[in-house]
Order: C-alpha cells, then sequence, then structure tokens
C-alpha cells in the first residue's frame, strides 16, 4: 500500500436554520424525523466529499454528547408535554441510524461506522484513523471520511478529515 494521506481538518459550525438547509440540498431523499446527529453526519460527508463523490468510501463518526443529549431532548419532552413519545422519536435518537439515509445520499459510501467515545479528543482521532488505516490496507475502500459532531443548544459543531491512500 502507498503512503496514507490526511487531509486538513474541517470545522463546521451550524445554527438550527443553516443545518437544516444544508442537509436539505444534499439529501437524495427528504428525511423526515432525522435526529440532528444524522443530519450533522450528512452535512459533514457532504462537505468532505464534495468533489470525490464517485470513489468507493467509508465513514466513522462519533460524538462525545450527542447521542445522550438526544435522548435526554425526547425524555424531557415526554415529561413536559406528559405524553407518551413516538417509537420514530426514540428511533431519531439512535446515532447507527444515520447510516441509511447517508448511504442514500452517497451511494460510494460503503459502510458507516459508529464510534462512541468517553475518552480524551487526541485518543479518539487517533483510534479512527487507525481504524481507517485498517480499512484502506486492507482495500475496502479507497478514502475514509472520520468525523466528530457535537450538537448544543441551537448551535451544532462538526470536525471531520478525510484519509486516502497515497
Amino acid at each position: 500500500m502507498s503512503a496514507l494521506r490526511m487531509g486538513t481538518i474541517l470545522a463546521q459550525h451550524f445554527d438550527t436554520a443553516t443545518l437544516s438547509a444544508t442537509v436539505k440540498a444534499l439529501s437524495a431523499v427528504p428525511l423526515r424525523r432525522a435526529g440532528v446527529l444524522t443530519e450533522m453526519v450528512i452535512a459533514g460527508v457532504g462537505a468532505s466529499l464534495a468533489d470525490k463523490a464517485d470513489q468507493p468510501a467509508l465513514v466513522i463518526w462519533g460524538s462525545k454528547i450527542g447521542a445522550l443529549a438526544a435522548s435526554a431532548r425526547v425524555v424531557t419532552d415526554i415529561v413536559i408535554s406528559r405524553e407518551p413519545p413516538f417509537p420514530f422519536d426514540f428511533l431519531a435518537t439512535q446515532p447507527i441510524l444515520a447510516a441509511v439515509p447517508l448511504r442514500q445520499a452517497f451511494p460510494c459510501v460503503e459502510n458507516v461506522l459508529y464510534q462512541p467515545w468517553r475518552v480524551d479528543e487526541q485518543l479518539y482521532w487517533q483510534r479512527m484513523r487507525e481504524l481507517a488505516k485498517v480499512w484502506l490496507k486492507a482495500g475496502r475502500c479507497v478514502r475514509v471520511v472520520c468525523g466528530q459532531v457535537e450538537p448544543g443548544d441551537g448551535e451544532y459543531r462538526g470536525q471531520w478529515q478525510v484519509l486516502e491512500q497515497g
């Protein structure tokens, strides 16, 4: 295998309206009831693959607080409204379900892995890059998009990096 090329880290910051508009423009199908994590992943992968959307790719992504924050919002809404949630409310909090609309929006994405983490951010990125190297060395894809997304109250952050065979 030739040398590994690591792209620069792309930092994204969105407010709610900008995130929704960005995702709507990138999605091949309407995203009904998609959670914020799914929208953030689509926005990040779309920006990362903008000029190379035809080559096989793997996406590895995670969030330190995303799934927990999404679940907490659903539970808070239940307490406030005193109404039972719909099943899709809880489904929208599940990070791995981002794979379905992601693969619909980007047919070049052959695999999607969610990596939960509670460790130091540097260790998290190192783990993703090592996993990417293994996939690239095995020839299962020609590039790997690694990312971290973090939702906030009306502000959403993402960091993305593309690793490719050199």
